[in-house]
């Protein structure tokens, strides 16, 4: 595999991420955005969860489906989350867009501290895997085919900011190993990419391993300094939470594809990345997923003017503050 190491840190000239009306002044236009079609794609406990569709004028060639999952700590968030920013001009890149709803296991939560509160921040993440891999099921069995678009099985991304990043790894990784329930997807089935911002995996059984064949390509953007979703991992015995850095390192092993982009000196901010970066998803989907380059790119970034924020300090015991 090609591996490219950027040893100089890389200063991006993007708009600043400022405090303004909660984590981030909004300084990228807002296209107001109304879905084709929303779905109910499973229904638990008598409450209907949702996915929403958002179709291109043209495909591209790929007929490739971007499922996105949003973030908010598996306390809050929906569905809608980022969709007036990124769904215009992604859907100019001929993707079919899909947003879902899950689960939030730690809603109704007191206990957020990562021994006090570990079996339902574990609860929370399983749950919230669950649901996308069911919304994956009903689009391979019911979606395939929506208004003047089909959807490639073969191509469908998925891509996560904070719980929702969680989501999408966890997710990826209990396709590779035993789920802690039924998953009712075909045994040949694979994400084509995984976009993970300031995400992570929990793992019971030590370090990821990804026993069951080899994870999806994936784009890890994560900062430095998180300790929300850590960078690195916290760990006790056995049991865990692994973040990008982390994760990584056994992509890296077994020679698994993947492109990290590292943000100095930026904590849980680099969750919102996936609203200013949309050029380094572009490059990723075409580099990994249509083109299937087996890539291995690990960078630094720095870039002053994304100002830091209160919440990219935040530690899991820290989501209390936002009951």
């Amino acid at each position: 595999m090609k591996k490219i190491v950027l040893l100089t840190m890389v200063v991006i000239a993007t708009l600043s991420l400022t405090a303004q009306d909660g984590p981030y002044e909004k300084l990228l236009p807002e296209i107001p955005q109304t879905p084709y079609a929303t779905k109910t794609f499973a229904t638990r406990d008598t409450t209907a969860f949702m996915l929403d569709i958002y179709l291109p004028e043209k495909q591209n060639e790929q007929h490739a489906c971007l499922l996105y999952v949003h973030g908010g700590g598996f306390i809050g968030g929906e569905r809608t989350e980022s969709m007036s920013y990124i769904a215009a001009p992604l859907m100019k890149e001929g993707f079919v867009i899909i947003s879902i709803d899950y689960r939030l296991g730690l809603a109704n939560q007191s206990h957020y501290g990562i021994i006090s509160g570990m079996k339902n921040y574990q609860h929370a993440i399983e749950m919230a895997a669950e649901d996308l891999l069911e919304a994956t099921h009903y689009i391979l069995d019911s979606l395939l085919v929506i208004g003047h678009c089909t959807i490639n099985p073969n191509n469908i991304i998925t891509c996560g900011s904070s719980a929702g990043a969680i989501t999408v790894l966890q997710a990826d990784y209990f396709l590779h190993n035993d789920a802690p329930f039924v998953v009712r997807l075909p045994d040949t089935f694979q994400y084509a990419g995984i976009l993970s911002f300031a995400g992570g995996i929990f793992s019971t059984h030590g370090k990821v391993k990804y026993r069951n064949g080899a994870p999806a390509p994936t784009l890890f953007c994560h900062g430095m300094d998180d300790h929300l979703v850590p960078y690195g991992k916290i760990q006790l015995f056995h049991i865990g939470m692994f973040g990008s850095d982390a994760i990584v390192k056994q992509f890296e092993k077994y020679d698994y594809p993947y492109h990290i982009r590292r943000y100095e000196k930026l904590g849980h901010e680099v969750a919102a990345r996936h609203v200013y970066d949309l050029e380094v998803v572009t490059d990723f989907i075409q580099q990994f997923v249509f083109e299937k380059q087996r890539l291995q790119i690990d960078e630094k970034q720095y870039n002053p003017a994304i100002q830091h924020h209160a919440l990219g300090s935040y530690k899991i015991k820290d989501l209390k503050k936002f009951k």
